[in-house]
């Protein structure tokens, strides 16, 4: 490693800050291939945005090199909207990007931060909140700033509060631009939300899976009806659209050569006119540079290919498939530090595999997972069912994946 990225790196460790720039603000060396944009009031948004919510990591540390280079490259050719929580990377996420952000001029970038819901317990917690997180993410003002995560547990403490309220207070006073909410409900609860206030967006979990099997559909249509600007969340579902099982992936290929399973999933999203910008949770600068390579040369999407994708998700629901999304929010209530969603990913890769070696491999990497973190370490408190955007029933799932683990174990001994 070079002084300069260790020292960066290390300042970062130490929890201190990271002299990533000189005095001066940094010119911005614009390329030729810049991402599609789509008409936002009166902004032109990226179509493809960096969500922070998964940002690089070196030894359990953001990779604050990496993600300096993923941020050069996106300003670089136009990707230039940026997406963080109070509670991303275990707090850490909006220190890290902030911390990138402020070697160039503000007006270069847009940024958006959530109010988290669920700390709000007073109306005075919203400024609190607010005036924290522009500190921490060191910016004068947010572009757009959300409640974070609207559902059966928070809402509750979004209406009592009055944080609609408080933010439009914040927005007078300059230190936001437009007020929104991202939403893990149901869709009368989305139709409340929508009807309570003057929202200028919303942030809405959609993509070709969950349009399928949950209720992505209706939730846009209910926006879209609404006139209510959309930004999209987990476009891929956690990963889950571009780590497809076999069967889901050469129909892909063999309908699409041209697409990645990525750029498929992300340009069926596109195709929805009411999204302005598409959240992507990228972790490293080469998953960077092949999303925006997708909305710099951006292809609408044909009828054939929103037949395809209709078909691949009726293949993976027949896999059987657990619609996790990696979100983590499980894991922040569980008394026992299970690991959820890498207990998921590993079941649902050993279902959507049909090698040879599927059930060998499910075995090998869920024995190396850390033996406290495993499913039969569940007590069924049923904490993380109340956490869980996709309203997972997590103890009986964590069930089944025991059982197949023990199945696969003896099959493959």
């Amino acid at each position: 490693m070079r002084r300069r990225d260790f020292i960066i790196n290390s300042a970062l460790a130490l929890g201190g800050t990271a002299l990533l720039t000189g005095c001066g603000k940094k010119e911005i060396q614009k390329s030729q291939n810049q991402v599609v944009r789509r008409k936002f009031k009166d902004t032109d948004m990226p179509l493809i945005a960096l969500g922070c919510m998964r940002l690089p990591m070196r030894n359990d540390k953001i990779d604050m090199v990496e993600l300096d280079k993923m941020v050069e490259y996106a300003m670089a050719h136009g990707a230039n909207y940026f997406d963080t929580a109070y509670m991303y990377v275990d707090g850490k996420s909006e220190n890290a990007i902030g911390e990138v952000l402020k070697k160039y001029d503000r007006e270069s970038f847009i940024l958006a931060d959530k109010c988290p819901a669920y700390l709000v317990n007073s109306p005075s917690d919203v400024r609190k909140l607010c005036e924290e997180q522009l500190k921490k993410c060191q910016v004068k003002y947010f572009d757009n700033y959300m409640v974070h995560n609207i559902n059966k547990n928070t809402i509750s403490n979004y209406r009592d509060n009055n944080m609609y309220e408080e933010l439009l207070k914040l927005k007078n006073e300059g230190l936001i631009k437009n007020i929104g909410f991202s939403f893990h409900g149901d869709p009368a609860m989305l139709r409340e939300v929508i009807k309570e206030h003057k929202w200028d967006f919303c942030q809405l979990q959609i993509n070709y899976l969950d349009w399928e099997v949950v209720n992505a559909d209706e939730l846009y249509q209910i926006a879209d009806e609404a006139k209510v600007p959309v930004i999209v969340m987990e476009p891929l579902r956690g990963g889950v659209l571009c780590n497809l099982p076999d069967k889901a992936a050469q129909k892909l290929k063999e309908e699409c050569p041209d697409d990645t399973q990525a750029s498929f999933g992300l340009r069926w999203v596109a195709s929805k006119e009411r999204v302005f910008t598409i959240l992507s949770g990228m972790s490293n600068l080469q998953q960077l540079k092949e999303n925006v390579d997708t909305f710099v040369n951006y292809r609408k999407l044909s009828e054939k290919e929103e037949k395809t994708a209709h078909q691949i998700a009726q293949i993976i629901q027949s896999q059987g498939a657990i619609s996790c999304t990696a979100c983590k929010y499980c894991m922040e209530v569980c008394p026992r530090g299970i690991n959820i969603p890498a207990i998921f990913g590993l079941y649902n890769m050993y279902k959507g595999n049909s090698a040879p070696n599927a059930g060998f491999m499910f075995v090998y990497n869920y024995n190396a997972l850390d033996e406290s973190t495993r499913a039969d370490k569940c007590i069924k408190c049923g904490l993380c069912n109340k956490n869980c955007p996709q309203n997972l029933d997590i103890p009986k799932l964590l069930d089944e994946v025991k059982e197949a683990h023990k199945k696969a174990e003896k099959e493959t001994a």
